[in-house]
């Protein structure tokens, strides 16, 4: 599980870049039909790329939790993981690049009470789809400025029902083989039930699809001495996945196959490529940006391809990425123990016991 054991960054930079692809296909067409999987499969890559990154933030959550035991310590971590990278995102998008691609002059822009109800919004996570005044009303994927943030309000609710049931004990030993059971019950009916189509997801069956994936990262990593991790193991998953595909238990295969082909992959040393992300995050910072950055680029150069819609945004993003992890995340996320401290200082006394 350490990161010198793992190749889990590889994998998130790998799953931020599939999220940018994917969505170069949803800007330049205004739909997802026009994403190669998605006909196929009934997900597009961009979305099976979230749940990976969802079965990847279990693991890695869960050993976080079950480090530090202290809901104020891990509270501390998941706020300075998200939100130090992400406000600057929002204030760059809505206070620098919306006045400079808005139909409106400056300031009507500026006067417009829309900007600050898309920092409001965004920033408390409540959507990913608030439009800015003005901003990309005439692309193909109309009045959208960043659609990945969605996403990240399941995540923090994950991450609550995680720190739920770590105080109730679940990663006590004496409650593991109980844990297991539970969480592998959670997974296999969570979803069962769900809308055949996503357009019709509203916000409890969004929740409950993500907490699938999540929390088959987090039964990973609760069972992980009892896993077995070979290649072969991946062909029946694979197969599986294929033909249930678009099936009441898509869901479930997807979690099973590209949860157990993320763990294989992460058994790799890959070299050069492990040390490179190990030592700079910038799956976050990709997936962030990556938004603003390719409706900007189909706003300067409408009918841009998707295929050199991704390679001329990623070109952009990466840089700005590593800049984002050097800058802003890593330096954020050494606060962690000085926030704590402040904070325990600042809870009230224990009373004294009666005499």
């Amino acid at each position: 599980m350490s990161p010198e054991a793992n190749s889990f960054g590889v994998l998130r930079l790998l799953m931020a870049t599939f999220v940018l692809i994917s969505h170069s296909y949803l800007y330049t067409a205004g739909t997802d039909v026009a994403e190669p999987l998605q006909p196929w499969l009934g997900r597009s890559l961009g979305e099976y790329a979230v749940q990976v990154f969802f079965i990847l933030s279990g693991v890695l959550v869960a050993q976080s939790f079950d480090r530090s035991r202290s809901v104020l310590n891990f509270a501390a971590a998941r706020v300075l993981r998200i939100f130090p990278a992400l406000i600057v995102c929002v204030a760059v998008t809505a206070f620098v690049l919306g006045p400079m691609v808005s139909r409106l002059t400056v300031g009507e822009y500026f006067a417009d009470t829309g900007l600050y109800a898309y920092v409001a919004k965004t920033l408390a996570l409540t959507t990913g789809a608030a439009p800015l005044p003005g901003v990309f009303e005439s692309l193909p994927y109309a009045g959208y400025v960043n659609s990945s943030l969605w996403t990240l309000k399941y995540e923090v609710l994950c991450y609550v029902i995680l720190a739920a049931l770590g105080v109730a004990g679940l990663f006590e030993e004496r409650w593991r083989k109980l844990a297991i059971a539970g969480l592998a019950v959670l997974v296999g009916t969570v979803t069962l039930g769900l809308p055949a189509e996503a357009e019709a997801y509203g916000f409890s069956d969004n929740l409950r699809y993500f907490i699938v994936f999540f929390f088959s990262g987090v039964l990973a990593y609760i069972a992980r001495r009892h896993l077995v991790i070979h290649g072969a193991a991946l062909a029946p998953l694979a197969v599986l996945f294929v033909c249930l595909a678009k099936t009441p238990l898509a869901e479930i295969s997807a979690a099973l196959f590209l949860g157990y082909a993320s763990l294989w992959l992460a058994t790799k040393a890959l070299g050069l490529l492990r040390a490179v992300c190990n030592k700079f995050d910038a799956s976050y910072g990709i997936y962030i940006f990556a938004g603003p950055t390719q409706q900007s680029l189909l706003w300067l150069m409408p009918g841009l391809p998707p295929v050199w819609l991704s390679l001329m945004a990623f070109a952009i993003v990466l840089p700005a990425a590593v800049c984002s992890w050097i800058v802003i995340e890593k330096p954020a996320m050494k606060l962690r123990s000085l926030i704590t401290a402040r904070l325990k200082k600042r809870e009230p006394a224990a009373p004294l016991p009666a005499t």
